[in-house]
């Protein structure tokens, strides 16, 4: 048996990754997802958390390279996945997992999400900056 065609397309050596930030209009699940492409990020993001076709958005955060993480693709970026590529996590709770790169911070779902964006408003307010990286409020 040849040994090249009996391993599986998400292991063979030299595969390109990519690192997306998967979100759904109710921010329930976003989280990162190493996948090859936007589509095939997306497409797993719904077929995992349950959302209907088209429902899921995938954002390209960074091009990996070739195999810098080992593991199937796509799947969801783990922690230590994220520490290996540069992300500072700042809330390694399961529950309310965030990570920072690039000044960007991301927050797993939507009650973490409101709850950083609140605290985030009033240390604006009070002279503090946003702490917390999030996007600051816009004026109508």
């Amino acid at each position: 048996m040849n040994r090249s065609k009996s391993r599986s397309k998400t292991t063979r050596p030299g595969r390109l990754v990519n690192l997306y930030w998967v979100t759904t209009d109710d921010h329930d699940e976003d989280w990162f997802i190493l996948a090859k492409t936007t589509r095939a990020a997306e497409s797993y993001h719904i077929q995992y958390e349950g959302y209907e076709p088209g429902d899921a958005r995938a954002e390209l955060i960074l091009r990996t390279g070739e195999d810098p993480i080992p593991g199937p693709i796509p799947r969801h970026a783990q922690l230590e996945d994220l520490q290996k590529l540069g992300f500072e996590i700042l809330n390694p709770d399961p529950n309310c997992r965030s990570v920072r790169r690039d000044g960007r911070t991301f927050l797993e779902g939507h009650v973490e999400s409101m709850v950083a964006k609140a605290r985030d408003d009033v240390h604006e307010a009070t002279g503090k900056g946003r702490p917390w990286g999030t996007s600051p409020r816009r004026e109508n």
